[in-house]
């Protein structure tokens, strides 16, 4: 897996160490999608770490397929962003 982080986001995570991934189902056009959903604290329920670049570890729920390409940013508010293969709908 490649993670891809604009400057800001990679020295956030580098200062947490941690960052953690989830699927999270969200209705539309009549059927569910998911999107990928991401925390600098860990979040209730299992995880898994499932790779390490520079200084920053990914974990994820259990059964997430990694993708080619993590990519990580903040918004406005300073959280975590993340996009699976450049794009915000995972499956």
């Amino acid at each position: 897996m490649r993670v891809v982080a604009r400057p800001e986001a990679l020295e956030a995570l580098r200062e947490r160490g941690d960052v953690y991934l989830w699927a999270r189902a969200v209705r539309c056009c009549r059927s569910h999608q998911y999107v990928l959903e991401a925390s600098l604290d860990r979040p209730a329920g299992e995880f898994e770490f499932v790779h390490a670049a520079d200084g920053v570890q990914v974990h994820t729920t259990p059964g997430l397929i990694k993708p080619d390409e993590l990519h990580l940013e903040l918004d406005r508010k300073g959280r975590v962003r993340a996009y699976w293969n450049n794009q915000a709908w995972i499956g």
